[in-house]
């Protein structure tokens, strides 16, 4: 039996040949060749933001914290379920991360409770648009807007979805996306900042250009380029973008092909409900549902015993992420708001294959394994 993988990349021949020629003329590389491409593509989607294309969602939110100016001891607000990258951009800086619970329908941050984590020193939140499913952007922008916060929209696994018909990303002050190896459009490794209010734009050039008026330069704005601010090297590497232009043309495909999925998981899986006590999505998230297809069960002890069942049956399946604010770092350097719905969901979560490759046969097949571990 072929072993059924959590995740995958495609296999499009077109990869090699957009590195084929990249290699067959060197200028293509000084010009950002692919780069320019992608970024064509996306302003068409996010044509209200400035785009800067990254080495890493986690570089483009390490912008986002040099862009506002985190001092020590500044509070950003995040939720707790979400990666490491979310807290370490800012806590680098010397920011005190402030967790909050999340809503157990989205996995998303519970924008009912923020206040509560609002104090003096609270300088951002951070909205994380789990699995895709987009936050509640109108309440989270009142909120900064009424305690004058920068917001900040973490859609690392959001990318192609949207809020009210605008792309999830683009609604804040700021946005970053994940084109990592493990997202669903892919550059193997890479981000993209959005910059959605112009009085920062230039800066973010700045910093994205290794502190120098570069991007000036490149306009025929000054007669040389030279170190004027705060930066590193964000950009993304051309042969990563090589990858990312051929994901991003075939995004509509890719994002129809993985909602099929999802939706064919959520019909099967519904029908074995009520002989079990694992917990669904709403059919209404269907429609986001784009990253990945999970579960939350009864239990730990019976997540990681279906884990295991499914791993002898040549099936990977995952959990997700430890809590933040349980981690050592977490305890050490933040604090926490709210209930048990992160803890909870931490320990029962359980994440089926979904990606680019898999075919409906392997979630069917998926689905009959579950059945066969309830033994219904």
């Amino acid at each position: 039996m072929r072993k059924i993988l959590f995740n995958n990349i495609g296999n499009s021949s077109d990869y090699l040949k957009n590195i084929a020629l990249l290699h067959s003329d060197y200028d293509m590389f000084r010009k950002k060749h692919f780069s320019n491409h992608c970024i064509d593509i996306l302003q068409k989607v996010y044509n209200k933001s400035e785009i800067l294309l990254t080495h890493s969602a986690t570089g483009a939110l390490e912008m986002v914290a040099t862009l506002i100016n985190i001092k020590p001891n500044d509070e950003i607000i995040m939720p707790s379920f979400t990666f490491v990258s979310t807290a370490n951009a800012f806590v680098n800086k010397g920011a005190i991360p402030v967790f909050v619970d999340i809503k157990f329908d989205t996995l998303n941050i519970d924008e009912t409770i923020i206040e509560k984590a609002i104090t003096p020193k609270t300088k951002a939140i951070i909205a994380m648009h789990y699995a895709g499913h987009p936050c509640n952007m109108d309440a989270i922008k009142l909120i900064c807007e009424k305690y004058n916060l920068y917001l900040i929209e973490d859609a690392a696994m959001a990318y192609g979805m949207f809020y009210q018909g605008k792309p999830l990303g683009s609604i804040g002050d700021f946005g970053v996306v994940s084109y990592d190896i493990t997202k669903h459009i892919t550059a193997i490794q890479g981000g993209m900042l959005l910059v959605n209010k112009s009085s920062f734009k230039t800066r973010a050039h700045q910093i994205y250009h290794i502190g120098t008026n570069r991007k000036a330069f490149d306009l025929g704005e000054v007669a040389h380029y030279e170190w004027v601010d705060q930066g590193s090297k964000y950009q993304m590497n051309e042969l990563n973008a090589a990858i990312l232009y051929q994901e991003i043309s075939s995004s509509e495909s890719i994002i129809y092909h993985r909602k099929k999925l999802s939706a064919l998981y959520y019909s099967i899986l519904k029908k074995f409900q009520p002989a079990t006590k694992y917990v669904m999505l709403s059919e209404e998230l269907l429609k986001t549902n784009i990253h990945e297809f999970y579960l939350v069960v009864e239990s730990m002890v019976i997540r990681n015993q279906l884990i295991e069942f499914l791993k002898d049956k040549q099936i990977e399946a995952l959990s997700h992420y430890q809590p933040l604010h349980l981690s050592p770092m977490g305890k050490n350097m933040g604090r926490f708001i709210g209930g048990n719905n992160t803890e909870g969901i931490a320990q029962r979560i359980i994440r089926l294959p979904l990606n680019n490759l898999t075919t409906e046969s392997e979630v069917i097949e998926v689905c009959e394994q579950i059945k066969a571990f309830y033994n219904i």
